[in-house]
């Protein structure tokens, strides 16, 4: 009687300081509000004074779907397009609080890579990735993942820049089930990267 009494006192025991066991939360947690976030609004800048300083030509190519359109931009249809992408920073105090950054080095691009993910899923900007050289710190590349949704409409967009070369802008939009693909890629200078 006295072992069976020991044994429920054991049992009762450990369900109740195991009943209290929370699981880690696995969630990913905002970066502290002390963090400096790269801010891409002056790299952007100084891509478009590059651009209208050299005076270099800009081709852009647009696909939708099986349609195609290329030809030249002027400069301040080109501003209208680098204005999406500063629309996408996330730098700002009361943008940074909604992203977790992480930084790692790729020894195979030779760069450091800053990793911005959000951690609320309802901000548009999910995520940002920005490639600066190992020696010099310049940026090399920018990749850009944002989603939003309007009633039965959603928009998937993917913004690269390519530093004093190109970008493109990829979107899916999605009507009910009726999906739209659209392409576009602007380029300064050449009309290919020769690469």
């Amino acid at each position: 009687m006295r072992i069976q009494l020991v044994i429920y006192l054991l049992i009762g025991a450990m369900t109740f300081s195991c009943g209290d066991t929370k699981t880690p939360d696995t969630a990913i947690q905002a970066s502290p509000d002390s963090t400096h976030f790269f801010s891409t609004t002056s790299f952007y800048e100084e891509q478009l004074n590059q651009v209208k300083f050299f005076k270099k030509p800009i081709y852009y190519a647009i696909r939708m779907n099986d349609d195609t359109d290329s030809g030249t931009l002027s400069v301040e249809s080109f501003i209208k397009y680098v204005d999406e992408f500063l629309q996408k920073d996330i730098s700002s105090p009361d943008r940074k609080k909604h992203y977790r950054e992480t930084v790692f080095q790729d020894a195979g691009t030779n760069s450091y890579t800053l990793s911005y993910t959000a951690v609320d899923k309802e901000m548009p900007v999910q995520g940002v990735d920005i490639l600066l050289d190992e020696q010099s710190n310049q940026v090399k590349r920018i990749f850009i993942r944002s989603f939003t949704t309007k009633g039965d409409t959603s928009i998937q967009e993917r913004h690269n820049w390519y530093a004093f070369k190109s970008f493109q802008i990829n979107r899916t939009i999605s009507i009910g089930k009726t999906i739209k693909e659209e392409l576009t890629e602007v380029r300064w200078g050449n009309r290919s990267d020769g690469e």
